[in-house]
């Protein structure tokens, strides 16, 4: 078992990201708007710089001016997604949102914070994008089921969500 935990712990990053560009390869075939476009924004702000910054540097990683622009990579990617989860005729892309508010916010809490244990800022920055990619997948799966069940449907909401509960 630990040999296994090893040789994934490896090749993680490489994983993920065929993991990805497989999903997105079906997304494009298949999905319709919302989904192309979160994977997109998922390729270009978590796949894309990670191959950038090893062709800038060998050692660029989470730390110095690496981080800076990490940073404002995950603010353009925050507001892209939340952009999306509150205009999208679905449910999962609040959960895509919210998992990159946590990246977002480890990014807070490493500028606040004197110590933090590089593993937890690790888990913090980096951990969400797996969960991004399974609720991604899995919102690609349920959309596809809906389509099956009940025909082509909105992308996008007709109107922006009100807040008439505010008013009572």
């Amino acid at each position: 078992m630990l040999e296994f935990l090893e040789f994934f712990n490896s090749y993680r990053v490489t994983l993920q990201h065929l993991a990805s560009l497989l999903l997105a390869a079906a997304i494009w075939r298949w999905g319709r708007g919302p989904e192309r476009w979160l994977m997109a924004i998922f390729l270009v702000s978590m796949v894309l710089p990670v191959y950038a910054m090893r062709l800038m540097s060998v050692n660029a990683g989470y730390t110095g001016v690496y981080l800076q622009v990490w940073f404002v990579i995950d603010v353009i990617a925050t507001g892209l997604f939340i952009a999306i989860a509150l205009n999208a005729n679905r449910n999962y892309p609040l959960w895509i949102a919210g998992f990159q508010l946590v990246a977002l916010v480890a990014h807070a809490v490493e500028a606040m914070v004197d110590a933090v244990s590089p593993l937890a800022s690790a888990v913090l920055m980096v951990g969400p994008s797996y969960g991004i990619l399974l609720v991604l997948a899995g919102g690609f799966v349920r959309h596809l089921i809906r389509l099956r069940r009940f025909g082509p449907y909105r992308d996008w909401r007709m109107s922006p969500p009100s807040l008439m509960w505010l008013r009572l």
